[in-house]
């Protein structure tokens, strides 16, 4: 939700979704961000890969981050 946006909630959500990737042992992780997300997810760590596409209606970019 937009007044959500700019807390620091989803850095966070995020930041402990990369630990438990970590924790497990994982090599990399992916996700489809909506176009309108790429630069929150750029300063996670998350790179582009491959050309946008429409998922449900909305442009989204697929990323990955090496961990």
């Amino acid at each position: 939700l937009a007044p959500l946006r700019s807390g620091g909630v989803g850095r966070a959500v995020l930041d402990a979704l990369v630990a438990s990737a970590r924790e497990a042992g994982r090599e990399a992780l992916m996700l489809h961000a909506q176009a309108s997300a790429v630069a929150f997810y750029r300063r996670a760590g998350f790179e582009p890969v491959g050309p946008e596409f429409v998922e449900a209606g909305i442009p989204h970019q697929e990323m990955r981050r090496r961990l």
